[in-house]
């Protein structure tokens, strides 16, 4: 009989881990599960309302230490509230499969379907995977979806694909990704057959680039194949499907968090479990032993040597023989006479195919980048590279590339089920509304304080073209009529008042331009900002000096005549100068009778 374990009692409970209270049978698996999935909300719900807190910070210092005028930076503030309050509307909008159209089943496997579908409400394409939860439970899967979920909100990266939206409804889970209509890498080995080498290193550069995004998060794909990798519409790849990937605690815990859990302190560096696709996978994860994120570039070796050659180095009808050949691959990894692949290319697949320890990689990325196969490759500007493959489309849902499934159920689940089915404490925090571009956000913040930037000068380039253009205007229109500064004449033709400045900053406050279009043959045109003041009025002592104070008042007079004259216009206005008519008649009549007599 098996002696059973001992529990600890409630008072010690809090120096166990998890784990430990799991193994000692004090909690069951389902309870470990809704922990993990409470806590990981809970910490990142602090997250967000820390980090907020920091941005808000940040923000106000740099609008302080920004030479902006206060319009502008309360401008800036006001942008900023107006996006957060569109931001929470749409945090507050309820999440349904019903706010989507099903248009075609691309992908069908043990855990549920892929859709192409259609956002009602904005016509955006997505592809959705739909999981059932009862799957799920029945094959101990949950913390493997949780990951994948929590691991793609979190991410990112071109090089991963973008998570949209999630969320739980019925006995479903629902991933909303980005649809990239060029089908997988698979597909297009099938189609090709082989590739020339300059197709092989142009898609295993961007395949290294895509697994060291996934490494720099001291993370593991762990099933790396031509499946999980798709092609965009630009012809460029991106990896999918982390349903198997080891994700470490990183991704979880921020900097920024300040509290701590009871948790397990193993390192994730090594790992034991047995995961993976058996023509992908390495002879460590085949026989169970240690293994870390080497184990992604022997996968990559093998996705170049079947780009190259046409079929995969271990393959064998069953999979027992496809784990043996791996497991002896320096007996199986032969390369066909016909096989046009370079020495450099050849001895790379080698040492990318090799014994954990002296496999390339096993140091980092870089000693991969460095091998001659990649000569010519500029790894910061690979994106703009022409892809050797760019798919030829209808439109934005076509699915030429991907095989078709007939429907087996709806997409949306029975009303019933939905309101029978509450939310599975399992599932806690799934509900993911995509990366909406937070206001606060520091690089967000940066961009406008530039840009109103950007307004200011062009504002102040407006107005010294507006000078230099009257300046112009003025010198030939002088030339034009033969004009000297040395001549005098009393004539302004055309005076007018233009463009009072917006408040730029402290030196264009009070700043006024007066718009001279004609002026008199004999007139000099001197900008004095401050004139001298005689007997408390403003004045110019030079001769041949234009006075401001004269313009202005000709101004004030001719403002003046046309309010009169729109005065005389109006009804009242008409009955008094009928009445003023009427009156100087009489005067005028009474006049001439005294001087008859």
């Amino acid at each position: 009989m098996k002696s059973k374990q001992k529990i600890p009692p409630p008072q010690q409970l809090n120096k166990f881990s998890l784990e430990e209270l799991l193994s000692l049978g004090t909690i069951n698996k389902n309870t470990y599960q809704k922990v993990i999935a409470a806590k990981k909300y809970i910490e990142r719900k602090y997250n967000l309302i820390k980090l907020k807190r920091v941005e808000n910070n940040i923000l106000i210092e740099k609008l302080k230490s920004s030479d902006l005028p206060e319009s502008k930076k309360l401008e800036i503030i006001n942008d900023i509230n107006q996006q957060e309050i569109k931001i929470n509307q749409k945090k507050l909008e309820k999440m349904s499969a019903s706010n989507y159209e099903s248009l075609s089943i691309i992908g069908r496997g043990a855990f549920g379907e892929v859709h192409i579908c259609r956002e009602k409400k904005t016509g955006e394409i997505v592809a959705i995977k739909k999981i059932k939860k009862e799957i799920l439970f029945n094959k101990n899967q949950i913390k493997h979806t949780l990951d994948e979920q929590d691991f793609l909100s979190k991410v990112d990266s071109p090089w991963i694909i973008k998570l949209k939206a999630s969320f739980q409804e019925g006995d479903y889970l629902y991933l909303v990704m980005e649809y990239l209509p060029g089908g997988d890498l698979m597909g297009l080995l099938i189609a090709k057959d082989i590739f020339t080498e300059e197709e092989a290193k142009f898609y295993t550069a961007e395949i290294i680039l895509a697994i060291e995004s996934i490494h720099e998060l001291d993370c593991i794909h762990r099933d790396i194949k031509p499946d999980n990798i798709l092609i965009g519409k630009d012809g460029h790849i991106k990896l999918t499907d982390f349903g198997l990937a080891k994700i470490s605690d990183k991704i979880f815990k921020e900097d920024i968090i300040d509290y701590k859990f009871e948790d397990n302190k193993k390192s994730h560096n090594r790992n034991f479990s047995c995961v993976g696709t058996a023509y992908y996978a390495a002879p460590e994860v085949i026989n169970k032993k240690t293994y870390g994120q080497e184990i992604d570039w022997w996968s990559l070796g093998v996705i170049l040597f079947e780009m190259m050659v046409g079929y995969a180095p271990f393959c064998s009808k069953n999979v027992k023989d496809v784990c043996f050949k791996v497991s002896h691959f320096e007996n199986y990894l032969i390369f066909p006479k016909k096989c046009k692949a370079s020495n450099n290319c050849k001895d790379l697949i080698l040492k990318l195919v090799n014994h954990s320890e002296n496999r390339l990689g096993k140091n980092g990325s870089q000693e991969i980048k460095a091998h001659p196969f990649f000569k010519g490759i500029n790894w910061q500007k690979i994106k703009e590279m022409k892809p050797p493959f760019i798919p030829e489309l209808k439109n934005d849902y076509d699915n030429k590339y991907f095989d078709e499934f007939k429907y087996i159920e709806p997409f949306v689940p029975p009303k019933e089920s939905i309101i029978r089915k509450r939310l599975d404490p399992e599932f806690t925090g799934y509900n993911f509304k995509g990366k909406e571009k937070d206001p606060t956000d520091i690089l967000t913040v940066i961009d406008m304080i530039q840009k109103k930037k950007e307004e200011v000068e062009k504002e102040k380039i407006k107005i010294n073209n507006n000078e230099n253009k009257i300046f112009n205007e003025t010198t030939h229109e002088n030339k034009k009529t033969g004009s000297s500064s040395n001549q005098n004449s009393d004539n302004i033709d055309n005076i007018n008042e233009i463009d009072k400045e917006k408040n730029i900053d402290n030196n264009y406050n009070e700043c006024k331009t007066i718009n001279i279009n004609k002026i008199v043959k004999n007139r000099k045109i001197i900008n004095i900002p401050n004139p001298k003041i005689k007997n408390g009025k403003k004045e110019f002592i030079k001769k041949g000096e234009i006075n401001i104070n004269k313009i202005e008042n000709n101004e004030n007079k001719n403002e003046i005549n046309e309010r009169n004259l729109h005065r005389k216009k109006t009804f009242l206005g008409k009955v008094g100068q009928t009445f003023k008519v009427g009156i100087k008649g009489i005067f005028i009549r009474s006049k001439s009778g005294k001087k008859n007599k």
